[in-house]
This record gives structure tokens, sequence and C-alpha cells, in this order.
């Protein structure tokens, strides 16, 4: 066993782990050196620093962010500045993004107030000012969103400037990160200054930082970024998938605090995030209490709205998952395939691309439709468990998305989706471009304009985002086209089953067709679908538009009766009668009026041959 520091053993390195250890060790063990005799990285060097005094540093700080509020036409509230909590000799630091209004008093002033239920929850851990020192990124109280996206570089640098003059007075041995949007904001500033230390064998998969002085020469403490508590306070349920996602996302948030605890030489509770029952207690508050929130909240907004007119103009557009766009070719694609568990008959995976098998292609697609269905519901369950959902319901589904944004305000970046979430997305072919699955949060707002839903995504957290998505998709698949084309169209088998597309206007790439059709008369003609809406795309121009094939040397067709129909069959026997007739242009599929004289009869006849020869 290796002693790194303080009551942190580690199993004996292996080669490679050995390798990355020699590089920063003397560094440790200097740091550990120091401390024991009472010197601080902020006493190393020739000069001691001057006596700081926080309450002075922190009336400074509130008083240069209200002149830049002041500077822009706005006047915002003092007492929704909050100041640090604890000692600035904790051993250990918590590291938050901003305090929202999530609270029971809002002009209470403190990091650490248990009645947000994010503080509550380190407080359940073992964390709070009794032995930690506890402070924000942005003292001001607000929506994370709204700093996120509204907060100008300018504003920002009043916020650094405090926080990293903050953390030079800190004594903390260990610093915890709380949540993407903090870590975002000290590898902006500090990547120079950090250097790796992966940990092996029970820490296996923890990534050690530590801050290193300007000189590279010494470190000041190390650093550790964790999950933000909201994280862990949407897998509530106790099915299969939140299990399986507090034991490796619960476990891995363990292992990382009970470093961050024998680094620092404090108790916490063990295994918290794996075990505890606390995480499954709903938190969602009384209906008057969140009634107040939305006041304090409405006010900030209005502030905001004085602040920055323009770009507040984002938030006023509220994102409707469910409100697909009902002109995108619902002429053809209007009849819904039923959200209920289905029952296959047992077949065996069809390989040839033959319409004799439509009828167990079509299965195929139920099977995956059904399948889809169970697993989003198995995640509504985790989201908002003891509530019966209908997804069969669209306003039911809407109100789930508005549960998840009225309870989250601070996940934002996309590797702070759950994976059971992100592994959903990330698996659906039809949520695909050119067969890539959605890896950002950019690629996901895209696919959520691409699939016609209402509203802003931006405004959205990326678990609303991603929940969002999954819904608009599950209600594009069930779409399915009516009686009246349907017979003249076929279902691809793979590997024809998938087709990369791009907008016939702005030719942009779009979403994969998952359950691509072709004309039955001649499967080469893959039917396009039609929007009158643009393809969703923030560049397209909308109006109507194809989403035609990606591939240039893919014939395609319009899901129009007329045009089916009249596909010529290049199996009919002794060939097409009015091939001669047929036009393409580009590969759009055009016929000339003025040459076909062909009767009804005639049709009629050509297509029983086709059928006929389909048969034999």
């Amino acid at each position: 066993m290796l002693r790194l520091f303080a009551n942190l053993w580690l199993d004996d390195p292996s080669a490679s782990d050995l390798e990355s250890l020699n590089s920063v060790l003397p560094l440790i063990q200097d740091l550990e050196h120091n401390l024991a005799q009472g010197v601080t990285y902020m006493k190393i060097g020739v000069h001691e620093p001057p006596a700081w005094d926080m309450d002075e540093a922190f009336e400074a700080y509130r008083e240069e962010e209200d002149t830049w509020w002041k500077s822009h036409n706005t006047r915002r509230s003092l007492e929704y500045l909050v100041r640090p909590s604890g000692r600035l000799d904790a051993p250990v630091a918590c590291h938050l993004y901003n305090p929202t209004f999530v609270v029971d008093d809002p002009c209470l002033g403190e990091t650490d107030d248990p009645s947000n239920p994010c503080i509550a929850q380190l407080h359940h851990v073992g964390f709070t000012s009794e032995n930690c020192f506890m402070f924000d990124h942005s003292a001001r109280r607000e929506d994370s969103r709204h700093c996120k996206i509204l907060y100008p570089p300018d504003l920002w640098e009043i916020h650094d400037r405090f926080v990293f003059i903050l953390r030079s007075h800190m004594k903390a041995v260990v610093e915890i990160c709380w949540g993407a949007n903090v870590r975002e904001r000290m590898l902006r500033h500090l990547q120079k200054n950090l250097r790796i230390l992966p940990l092996w064998g029970r820490y296996q998969g923890v990534d050690l930082y530590l801050e290193l002085a300007d000189d590279q020469e010494s470190v000041k403490r190390f650093i550790i970024f964790a999950n933000h508590p909201q994280f862990f306070m949407f897998m509530k349920g106790t099915n299969v998938r939140a299990q399986a996602f507090r034991t490796e996302q619960g476990g891995r948030q363990d292992l990382l605090l009970e470093v961050a605890s024998l680094l620092g030489g404090i108790t916490i509770k063990s295994g918290f995030y794996r075990l505890s029952s606390v995480l499954l207690q709903p938190f969602r508050p009384a209906k008057a209490v969140r009634e107040q929130r939305d006041a304090w909240k409405g006010k900030a907004y209005a502030e905001l709205k004085s602040a920055f007119p323009g770009t507040m103009a984002l938030f006023t557009s509220v994102a409707r998952p469910i409100g697909l766009s009902k002109a995108d070719d619902t002429e053809v694609w209007d009849t819904q395939l039923p959200v209920v568990e289905h029952t296959p008959k047992t077949t065996d995976a069809i390989a040839s691309f033959d319409p004799a098998n439509e009828k167990y292609i079509q299965e195929a697609r139920l099977r995956k439709v059904a399948q889809f269905w169970r697993d989003l519901h198995d995640l509504a369950v985790m989201l908002t468990p003891g509530v019966s959902l209908d997804l069969a319901d669209k306003h039911q589904c809407q109100q789930i998305i508005a549960t998840i944004e009225s309870c989250e305000e601070e996940l934002y970046a996309w590797d702070e989706l759950p994976k059971s979430l992100l592994e959903m997305i990330q698996a659906q072919e039809g949520l695909r471009v050119d067969q890539r699955p959605i890896n950002s949060r950019k690629a996901a707002e895209t696919a959520y304009r691409l699939l016609h839903c209402k509203g802003n995504p931006e405004c959205l957290s990326i678990i609303g985002l991603a929940f969002s998505i999954l819904i608009a998709y599950g209600w594009a698949i069930r779409r399915t086209p009516r009686a009246s084309v349907l017979d003249l169209m076929v279902l691809g088998a793979p590997p024809r089953d998938i087709v990369s597309r791009v907008c016939s206007a702005c030719g942009g790439r779009v979403l994969d067709d998952s359950t691509a059709y072709y004309a039955m008369n001649n499967l080469n003609y893959y039917v396009v679908r039609s929007s009158k809406t643009g393809c969703g795309l923030i560049n397209c121009k909308g109006g109507n538009i194809l989403l035609h094939p990606l591939a240039k040397g893919q014939n395609y067709v319009r899901a129009l009766t007329d045009t089916l129909e009249r596909i010529p069959n290049p199996r009919v026997r002794g060939g097409a009668p009015w091939e001669k007739y047929f036009l393409r242009h580009g590969q759009n599929v055009y016929f000339s009026n003025s040459h076909i004289t062909i009767r009804i009869a005639q049709l009629e006849e050509i297509r029983r041959l086709s059928n006929q020869d389909i048969t034999e």
C-alpha cells in the first residue's frame, strides 16, 4: 500500500501508474511537509501576503457588481448577493456555481442554506460550513441558465476576480468543484496550472487534479471535479435503470468524495450516492412555495430583460417538444401507431429486401417502436416516480418536461446528461445525422429543431432537452402512411432501412430516415418525405421542401398516389410500356402529361401483372 497524502492510501501502483505518480509525488510530499510545518502556499516565497479581510473584500465586490448593473440601466437588489460560509482555514472547500431562488428566504445571504435542496444534499453527505468553506462562483442569486447564457465577459470578470482572490486566501488543501459550470470556469482560468493524476485500484476512474503555483514548482491544493447535486435528484425510481444509475454514477461520486474527505481529513457518510434512501425522497415543494419562488424569479427576469432586452428574447419562447408541426406531410403520414406493448410473431431475421417479406419487416418496426416506448416509460418513471404516466397523452408528456424544468436550474452541459438518457438517445438510428449519433449539446439542439419542436432549446436544461427529444422522436416514429398510399410502398430491410438525408432548400444535413419506404412498383425508388415549414435548421428559409437522399445516385419519388402508381416496374413482362415517356429532372420524378395517354384499365392490368410477377 502507498500513502499518497494525509489519510489517502492507494494500492501499490503498476508500472504505468508509477510513471504518472513519480512526476508529481515530490510536489505532493513538499505540500504535506509544508503544511506540517504550518507553511501554506501563500507563505512560500520572500514576501508575506498582506492581511486580508473577507468581509471588506465582499463589500467591495458587491459594490463593483452593483455598479455594473447600474451602468446597464438596471437596479438589482444587493440582498440577493450571497456571501461565502464557513472558515477560510477549513481543510475542505466546496465551490458551487451560483445561488438560486429555490430557498425559503432569498435574502438570507449565506451559501450554506439547507432550505436549498442541493445544499441539503451536501449536508446529508457530510459537507457543511462546520467542516468546509463554501462559496459560489457568482454570488448573485439567479437562474443558473441565465448566468451561463446572458452574463457577458466583463460581468463574469467581476465574479471571477473576487473568486480567485478568495481562493488565494483560503487554506483548503482540497477543493471540490460541483458541476460542469464550475469546472468550465476553473479550467478556463487554471488549465495551464493543473496537473492530472489518475488514481488506480479502489479509486480507479478518479482523476485527482493538482493546482500548481505559477512557477510550476509547488502544489497549492488538490481539486476534485464532482457531479452537481442536481445530477442525482431525478433518478429516484427503483427499476433496473435507476439501480444501474446509482451503482455506476453514484458509485463514482462516492469515490470522488471519499478521496476528498481523506485528503482533507474530515468525515463524511460512506456510500451515500449508491445506498442512501434520502435520494429517493420527493423534493417538489407545495404549490404556495412554488408560486412564491416564481414571483422572486419573475422579478429577476424583469431586471434581466431591462439589462439584456435583445438576448432575453431567447427565453420568451417556451419550449414545447410535443408541438410537432402539423404541416409536415400529414396528408400522407397521418396515422399513429398505438403506444402499447406489441407482441410480435416469432420470425427469423430478415436479410433480403423482398416485398414478400413486408409483413415481417412491419413486425420488426412494430417491435422497435414498442420497445422504444417501454424504455421511455422506464426513464419517465425514474424522473417522476409514483406518478401515473400515460405517454400516449401529449399533455402528460408536456407536463413531464414542465416538471423537470421547474425543478432543475443547474444541469446544462452535455456531459451532465445521465448515462441512461445518453445511451437511449444515441441508440436511436433516427436520431442520427449521416449515421453519426448525437454527441454534443449543440447537436442535441439541432435535433430538437429538426424534430420541429416549438420554442428555443437553448433555454432547456440538458435533461429537459434530452427528454424533449426522446418524446418528440417517439411521436415521430409512430407516424405511418395512410392506407391510400401504404399499399404502394414497402418498408426497406437492412441495410436499406436507413437513409441519410438533406434538405432540398438549404442543403443542410437532417436526421436520418430510420424507417425508409420504397415504391412497390420499383424498389429502386426511395419515397421522400416533405415539409411545408422547412427542415427545422436555423438557416433554412422554410417553405415547401423535400428531405431527399444524401446519396446522389439514389432515385426518389414523392408519396403521392398517382405518382407511386405510375412508377415503371422493370419486372413487368415485356418491359414497361410507358418507359419512353418517363422523364427525370435531377433525381426527382416527373411525367410528361402530353405523352401519357394510357387508360386506367391499362394501368390496372400492369399493376396486376407486376404483383403477380412479385409473388411468383
